[in-house]
C-alpha cells in the first residue's frame, strides 16, 4: 500500500533532480551534433557526462553498439541514482513508474534468445531499475526460452509470457505492457501525490493510443485489430472513445482530435513520423506546465525522467544515422526536440 507523501521527501528528491536536470544536453547542441561525423559525436560523447560509459565499454564494442550500449548503461545508472537519493512515498511511487522497465528487459531477452544473439550482447541492453535484479536478468540471457518463461511464474507476466510460440513477440510485447498500465491506473489515488501520478500516466496512455490508431488506421487496419492494442484507463481516449473514434472514416476522426488535449498545431499530412514527434513534444510540454504547477511533487522528476530517455533516443538516433550516412535532414526529422 502506497503512503501518504510528505512535502519534505519531495522537496529533497526534487532539489537533488534539479541538478541532475543542468546536464542535459541543451537543444541547440542537437544542431551542432547533427553537422558532426560519427567518430565526432563519440567524441562528444567522451567529453560529456556519458564519457564514464564510453570509456567502461570502448575496449569492448565499436562503432554504434558502443553508444546503443553506453547509452543504456547510462540510463540505467541515472534512474537507479534516483531511486538511490528517494525515499518514503517518493521512492515507492518512482519505483511502479520504473517497472515498466522490466518488460523492456523481458522483451530484449527474449527478442535477443529468438535471434540467436549471444547473451552478452542481450545484457547490454539491460536496464534493470524496475522489480528485477541485473543478476536476475543476466541469468536469464543463457536460459532458453521456456527456462525464461518458468522463471516468470507466481508474477502478473507469467499468463501472457506462456503465450510464445502461439502469438507474435510483437502482440506478447502489446499485452505485456497493458499489464503494466492496468497495475498504474488500479493504484487507490487517496492522496494528492498519487492522483497527480495516475493522471501521468493516464495521459501517457492517450498519447500512446492516439499514435497506435492514427498509425494502424493509415494501414487501413480493421477497426477490431486496432481496438486489441489499444491500453486501457486513458485520461480522454479510454477503450469505449477510441472505439468510437475508429468507427469514422480517417478525416472526420482527425477533425474529432481537435476537442482533445494533445492535439495541438498538428496535420496528419505532414506525415505519422512528424505527427508522433509533436505529439511527444506536446506530452513533454504538458508535463512541464503540470510540474511548474506542482513543483513539489513527483511530476518534476517524471519530467527529468521523461527528458532523459529523450535525450538518449535523440543520441542514438544520431549516432546511427552518422553510421549508416544518412543526411542531416533525415536524422533531424526523427529527433524530439524539447
Amino acid at each position: 500500500m502506497l503512503t501518504l507523501g510528505k512535502k519534505s521527501q519531495w522537496a529533497y528528491i526534487v532539489a537533488r533532480v534539479k541538478v541532475m536536470k543542468r546536464s542535459l544536453i541543451p537543444k541547440e547542441e542537437f544542431r551542432k551534433l547533427l553537422n558532426m561525423d560519427f567518430h565526432e559525436v563519440v567524441r562528444y560523447l567522451e567529453e560529456s557526462e556519458y564519457k564514464k560509459e564510453i570509456d567502461e565499454l570502448s575496449y569492448k564494442y565499436t562503432g554504434p553498439r558502443l553508444i546503443d550500449y553506453a547509452l543504456s548503461l547510462h540510463l540505467f545508472r541515472k534512474y537507479r541514482r534516483i531511486l538511490d537519493v528517494s525515499f518514503g512515498a517518493a521512492k515507492e511511487l518512482i519505483f511502479e513508474y520504473l517497472k515498466r522497465w522490466d518488460i523492456w528487459n523481458i522483451i530484449n531477452i527474449l527478442r535477443g534468445k529468438l535471434a540467436n544473439v549471444s547473451p552478452e550482447e542481450i545484457e547490454e541492453t539491460l536496464v534493470p531499475v524496475g522489480e528485477f535484479s541485473y543478476d536476475f536478468y543476466k541469468s536469464l540471457t543463457t536460459k532458453d526460452i521456456d527456462e525464461i518463461i518458468k522463471a516468470f511464474d507466481r508474477t502478473p507476466y507469467y499468463e501472457t509470457l506462456s503465450k510464445i510460440g502461439q502469438e507474435p513477440i510483437g502482440q506478447i510485447e502489446d499485452e505485456l505492457y497493458k499489464i503494466y498500465y492496468s497495475h498504474m491506473i488500479g493504484l487507490k489515488a487517496p492522496d494528492q501525490p498519487l492522483k497527480l501520478f495516475i493522471d501521468f500516466i493516464r495521459k501517457e496512455i492517450d498519447i500512446k493510443n492516439v499514435k497506435t490508431m492514427l498509425r494502424l488506421k493509415l494501414d487501413d487496419v480493421p477497426s477490431e485489430v486496432i481496438m486489441e492494442k489499444i491500453i486501457p484507463g486513458g485520461y480522454q481516449l479510454d477503450v469505449d472513445e477510441v472505439r468510437k473514434l475508429v468507427g469514422m472514416p480517417l478525416d472526420e476522426l482527425v477533425k474529432a482530435l481537435e476537442g482533445y488535449w494533445f492535439w495541438k498545431d498538428i496535420e496528419l499530412e505532414e506525415g505519422f513520423s512528424k505527427v508522433e514527434i509533436k505529439l511527444d513534444k506536446v506530452w513533454m510540454e504538458e508535463v512541464a506546465k503540470k510540474a511548474d504547477h506542482y513543483p513539489l511533487s513527483i511530476l518534476p522528476v517524471l519530467h527529468y525522467m521523461c527528458l532523459k530517455k529523450i535525450e538518449v533516443d535523440n543520441l542514438r538516433v544520431i549516432g546511427w544515422g552518422k553510421w549508416e550516412g544518412l543526411s542531416n535532414e533525415a536524422i533531424e526529422e526523427q529527433l524530439v526536440i524539447v
